[in-house]
């Protein structure tokens, strides 16, 4: 019996995957500070210098950043992220979830840090997740969020 030709919509694909996601910076010592010291996002590989690196493993990729070659602009403002009512610059940016035992004191962190935060406390988006946008050293905007195990009783934070 010969063996059908399959529709194209139903051929095999190749299941290709991100491995590493590459960012460059200013100031190697101040992400790492960031990522590792106010997030607490676990390092991978770290080397200090001109030539240095620094590599954050994210499950199913790898998050590196390393110095770049030259000054690079910093931003000033917002990156668009669906899911909550934030800024409208059309740049590359990212979530971090932190478990939410660690989640109000990585918040309190980085309130007390330098960093840029959109708002003054956690937001509550989507009927589902607390939310903290932050800027990193390089201006990203980085959501920091949490998903708790079950709906809080108060969705505003002051009353967590």
């Amino acid at each position: 019996m010969a063996q059908e030709a399959l529709a194209p919509e139903q051929e095999a694909k190749p299941a290709p995957k991100i491995n590493f996601i590459y960012n460059s910076c200013n100031d190697l010592d101040a992400m790492r500070a960031f990522y590792s010291e106010l997030i607490g996002m676990k390092e991978l590989s770290w080397r200090a210098g001109e030539q240095g690196w620094l590599v954050y493993d994210c499950g199913s990729f790898q998050f590196m950043i390393f110095p770049a070659g030259y000054e690079l602009p910093v931003l000033d403002d917002w990156g668009m992220q669906p899911g909550w009512a934030g800024g409208a610059l059309e740049v590359p940016s990212w979530s971090v979830e932190v478990p939410e035992a660690d989640f109000a004191a990585t918040v309190q962190r980085l309130i007390e840090s330098s960093a840029p935060c959109f708002s003054e406390v956690p937001q509550w988006c989507q009927d589902s997740y607390w939310s903290f946008p932050v800027r990193d050293p390089m201006g990203n905007t980085v959501e920091v969020y949490t998903q708790p195990a079950e709906r809080p009783a108060a969705t505003d934070w002051a009353e967590q």
